[in-house]
């Protein structure tokens, strides 16, 4: 499951630009909106207790067990079929099932809103036997007839109707909707919307389409035999086996895994898709996407066999299954899930290749792609150990770009990703390993994701790439095809480098907060000391941090090792002449928040001499506190000239907000303004905009027909900002256009229109753009709305409410019902606010609406 989270400010109407972005450029902003934290949902317990340990919990919390076992699901045999008109599945499962130790006289397996036509236990013998069964909505309760030993094999076959719509759903920020099964226009009357059918089965969702034990410490084969209209396109995990046209306009898939995953990994998809193949040394891979993007598939997906050959090495194990395909639904719960063989991606992966020049995918794909060895070949056993996936495959995304795209854009992400995780830390710090939570859904946070992967990385630094390396293939090839939990990870290791790793895994697993650290210098008579506090609450344990420092003198610099373990330590170093520099934990590797009080000239010292991301960041960002002209300018030049285009958005974003003057830097916005980077560009014509945009003016005409959405979106917003009229092809061309940065420029234009067309512009859009741009447009419309003629709001009114209470997405619901805020005077409206806070059934939207 591949999410990011970002905090966004509350407040009646929310606006929200990415960091490092004129308009939203960070792929982060782009893929994220779904994940965000409203701060006024925040929901603090009422009472709280603590147990002897001095672990503090909420009192409806209990603690989580891994799932006992009473049974072992050995195979899943689905048939199915679809009514369309209803929404529901109509289904026979076959589960072939043994007492995983005790004799069991019944079983209990999950099956949520479902209509149980029959249960039946199938002999050996070919003879049928109908059983007796309780079923409460939930839970599906069968009595056997006698008692069944381990050796013993049953045979159940239920025919049911999965009836999805008939549960009542809830939903996280990780995953919106939990009712398992999706009808996506399902009566075609959406012309901008196509039909199908998807899944979504984390964490427990897969008994709302057929009956199994929904745990992840369960694990079988299985085969699915789905039967569909001729014209749709099926895919689920493993290989089709048979295809089967009945001669009526119907045919039947089937599709076969022969190695056993958990019941969450299980899959299903129908709809018309174009099917873009590809392969890994001999393996099949697919990419599944709408039939107006098939000419796109290979550059959004393109890099996946590049990314299995990586994996398949570092991790030190092959891909372990027999094929992998990648498909993009529409209205999908969450950004994407990695199905065992087959992982769905949401529709905002869906994009022309004329998009993928200012950011790509690979995160979302090496994430899901890393999940096939990260919870699908092995598998927490729980959800309280849910890291051992998440944080495995958060960490794959570093490991990618580290290989394809360079130190600096893996350093880059990782660290961006800390700073989230500091963000919900300094909110709600929790344990990474957490046996207490109040849902499962609670698991899905920046803890189990960027803190897992920001330790997973320590570790690799303290270990050493070979062990690191061999120690992830003792992991994965000792526990192949099962469940884990954190101990089996800490075993694994300490088999490899022979070193007992206790010290490590308990204080980042078990514990919850961070090191926040306070260094401090001082170099008198020859002697240079460093004191170095950890000043973390008392929740937090003191750290033994091993790490290394850098002591620059003279031109060069001396690596020193240190391990911290007490609360405060200092060190000696003798030193001829005062360091010009001195860099704790140099690898900036450590997850911790460090304060390290520096000098303008060391600051400037260390951008020319530090090489690493964080080193040459820390310099760009303290110019704010440099009044030393002199010494602004080298770090400044240092930056605009630096190799990475996060380092020069940073200069450029700088001088933006302090309006320092171009002539000294002339030369080098021009470079910056040529860069191959489109960010760099964008930001480079965004200052030269911003500065004098007469001056500039030609260089923002050609840039509207820049190849880069992202730079076209600047320049057309300044030229909108400035007064400057579109040629008529220019506004057709724009106006057509729904890449969000084009569309956030564009609704800037119609908002400065009266006209007929600058209200149909907004009206024509929402119909088919995606949620995060429709969350964008409501608001600049509602904006709008403010001062138009009344027919206008009256129509606006109806839109707004008709997305309030019916559309997919919350944040698009959230977007609408505050737009409805600010038309509060129109009548009806006040009783539509309230009629939209008594249906709405998400828990994070009720809170909200609770405050108006």
């Amino acid at each position: 499951m591949w999410i990011k989270y970002y905090i966004i400010n509350s407040s009646p109407v929310l606006f929200f630009t990415a960091d490092h972005s004129p308009i939203l450029t960070s792929m982060r902003t782009l893929t994220s909106l779904v994940c965000m934290v409203l701060v006024s949902l925040m929901i603090t317990p009422l009472w709280a207790q603590e147990d002897s340990s001095g672990y503090e919990y909420s009192a409806w919390m209990q603690y989580r067990a891994s799932e006992t076992r009473y049974f072992d699901l050995l195979h899943t045999d689905l048939q199915v079929s679809f009514d369309w008109e209803r929404q529901e599945l109509i289904g026979l499962a076959v589960l072939e099932l043994r007492p995983y130790f005790y004799a069991q006289e019944d079983v209990t397996l999950d099956a949520k809103a479902m209509e149980i036509k029959s249960v039946v236990l199938r002999g050996a013998d070919g003879q049928s036997r109908a059983l007796t069964y309780e079923y409460d909505d939930a839970e599906l309760h069968v009595l056997l007839g006698r008692v069944y030993e381990r050796t013993d094999t049953l045979m159940l076959a239920i025919e049911y109707i999965a009836k999805p719509n008939e549960w009542e759903a809830g939903g996280s920020e990780a995953i919106t909707s939990d009712k398992g099964l999706y009808f996506i226009n399902a009566d075609g009357t959406d012309p901008n919307k196509p039909q199908q059918i998807w899944t979504q089965g984390e964490t427990e969702a897969s008994s709302i389409w057929f009956p199994t034990i929904d745990a992840p410490n369960e694990r079988c084969t299985q085969q699915i035999a789905i039967t569909v209209q001729n014209k749709y396109n099926t895919l689920s995990n493993g290989l089709m086996i048979d295809q089967q046209d009945h001669g009526d306009g119907t045919r039947t898939d089937t599709w076969r895994l022969e190695i056993p995953h958990a019941p969450y990994l299980f899959m299903m998809a129908v709809g018309e898709y174009a099917v873009i193949r590809d392969q890994w040394r001999e393996m099949p891979l697919a990419y599944h996407v709408e039939k107006d993007y098939a000419e796109d598939a290979q550059a959004i997906f393109g890099h996946t066999p590049e990314m299995i050959e990586l994996f398949s090495q570092l991790f030190g194990v092959d891909y372990p299954w027999p094929k992998y395909d990648q498909i993009i639904v529409r209205d999908f719960v969450s950004g994407a899930m990695e199905n065992t063989t087959a992982s769905v991606f949401m529709e905002r992966a869906q994009v022309h290749k004329k998009e993928l020049l200012d950011y790509n995918w690979d995160d979302y794909i090496s994430h899901e792609l890393s999940h096939q060895w990260f919870g699908d070949y092995v598998t927490c056993e729980s959800w309280s150990n849910l890291t051992l996936n998440e944080g495995f495959a958060s960490y794959a995304e570093y490991l990618w770009n580290e290989h394809k795209y360079g130190l600096d854009e893996a350093d880059y992400n990782l660290l961006s990703d800390r700073e989230v995780y500091f963000e919900e830390a300094s909110d709600e710090p929790k344990e990474l390993i957490r046996y207490y939570y109040e849902d499962q859904e609670d698991m899905f946070d920046s803890h189990s994701y960027n803190k897992g992967a920001a330790v997973i990385h320590m570790l690799r630094n303290y270990l050493g790439d070979d062990a690191f390396f061999l120690g992830i293939k003792e992991y994965l090839t000792t526990h192949a095809l099962e469940s884990v939990e954190i101990a089996d990870l800490r075993v694994a290791f300490e088999k490899v480098c022979g070193e007992d790793l206790n010290w490590f895994f308990d204080q980042w697993f078990f514990f919850e907060g961070h090191p926040e650290i306070i260094v401090s210098q001082l170099y008198e008579q020859d002697t240079l000391t460093l004191t170095v506090q950890q000043v973390q609450g008392e929740e937090s344990p003191i750290y033994k941090l091993p790490l290394f420092i850098d002591i620059w003198s003279e031109g060069k610099s001396q690596n020193y090792p240190v391990i911290l373990e007490d609360e405060v330590e200092s060190y000696q170093f003798y030193l001829p002449v005062e360091p010009d520099l001195v860099v704790f934990d140099s690898e900036r590797q450590l997850l911790a928040e460090v304060t390290h009080a520096k000098s303008a000239e060391e600051y400037a010292f260390q951008m020319k001499h530090s090489k690493s991301y964080q080193s040459r960041q820390e310099a760009v960002e303290a110019l704010f506190l440099i009044k030393d002209k002199k010494i602004q300018q080298s770090i400044l030049t240092a930056a605009l000239q630096d190799p990475f285009y996060a380092i020069q958005q940073s200069a450029l974003d700088y001088m933006i907000a302090h309006e320092v003057k171009p002539k000294k830097y002339a030369e080098l916005i021009d470079e910056a303004s040529q860069n191959e980077s489109s960010k760099v560009r964008s930001y480079a014509l965004r200052y030269l905009a911003e500065d004098d945009f007469e001056e500039h003016r030609d260089k923002i005409q050609q840039s509207l027909d820049d190849p880069s959405y992202l730079v076209q979106s600047v320049a057309l917003a300044s030229w909108v900002e400035n007064g400057e009229t579109l040629t008529s092809a220019q506004l057709k061309a724009f106006s057509a256009e729904d890449n969000i940065n084009i569309l956030l420029a564009m609704s800037e234009y119609y908002n400065l229109q009266t006209d007929d067309a600058s209200y149909d512009w907004y009206v024509g859009k929402f119909g088919h753009i995606d949620e995060e741009a429709l969350y964008y447009l409501l608001q600049s419309y509602a904006e709008k709305l403010v001062d138009a003629p009344e027919a206008r709001k009256a129509e606006a009114v109806k839109i707004y409410n008709d997305i309030a209470r019916e559309h997919a997405s919350y944040i698009a619901r959230l977007s609408a019902f505050q737009g409805l805020l600010l038309m509060s005077d129109v009548e009806g409206v006040d009783q539509m606010l309230d009629e939209i806070k008594a249906e709405e059934k998400d828990q994070r939207l009720q809170a909200y609406y609770d405050q108006f």
